[in-house]
C-alpha cells in the first residue's frame, strides 16, 4: 500500500514526536527525588538545563516539568533503527540514510528511503529541540486549570477578532452551546 508524500510526512513527524516525547529523561529513573524550583529546571539531566536556562531567560513564565519514561536508549534505538521502520525522503543529505550496503538509497517506498542510525538519534534526543521553535512538541496538552481559564484565553487572543466575542460551538453530545 502506498501512502501519498504528504501523508507519509506527518506519519513521520507525529512518529518522531512521540519517540521524542517518550525519550526525554530516558537515562533517568523516577527513584530520583524530584526537587522544588520555580521553572522545573534543576528536575532535569544537567545537560539539558543550558538549553532550557536560556529558554527560560526569554520567557521567565515559563514552567518546564520533567517525564520520566523508564526505557533504555540502547533497546529503543536498536528498534527504531530497524530497516524500513523510519524513512527520509531519498533527496536528502546522504548523512540522513542508511548506508549499509545493500540497502543504502533502496527505496521502501515512492521516493522514500531508510534513514541512518545518527538521524533517529538525533531525532529522539530532545536537546535537538529545546529552543524557541521546537519546545512546543512537549507542550503538555492536558488541562491545567491555573493555565486554562478565560483570563488567559484572552491574553492569548488579544488583537484579534475573537477577543472578548462569545463563541459558539457543539459539545460532545452535538448540541449547541454558547462560550460567553
Amino acid at each position: 500500500m502506498h501512502i501519498n508524500r504528504n501523508k507519509k510526512i506527518i506519519y513521520i513527524f507525529i512518529i518522531l514526536v512521540i519517540i521524542t516525547v517518550m525519550f526525554i529523561f530516558f537515562n533517568f529513573i523516577l527513584k530520583k527525588e524530584v526537587t522544588a524550583s520555580s521553572n522545573g529546571i534543576d528536575n532535569f539531566p544537567d545537560s539539558y538545563k543550558p538549553y532550557l536556562e536560556e529558554l527560560a531567560k526569554k520567557h521567565p513564565n515559563w514552567t518546564f516539568v520533567a517525564l520520566y519514561t523508564n526505557l533504555d536508549w540502547e533497546y529503543v534505538t536498536e528498534n527504531e533503527t530497524e530497516f524500513g521502520k523510519n524513512l527520509v525522503p531519498i533527496n536528502y543529505s546522504d548523512s540522513w540514510k542508511n548506508t549499509t550496503p545493500g540497502q543504502y538509497n533502496v527505496e521502501i517506498d515512492s521516493g522514500w528511503v531508510d534513514s541512518s542510525v545518527q538521524a533517529v538519534e538525533y531525532c529522539m534526543d530532545p536537546r535537538n529541540f529545546l529552543n524557541e521553535v521546537r519546545i512546543f512538541q512537549f507542550e503538555t496538552l492536558s488541562y491545567d486549570s491555573n493555565t486554562n481559564n478565560l483570563n488567559s484565553i484572552e491574553k492569548i487572543l488579544y488583537g484579534t477578532e475573537f477577543y472578548e466575542q462569545k463563541v459558539s460551538y457543539l459539545d460532545s453530545n452535538r448540541k449547541y452551546d454558547k462560550y460567553e
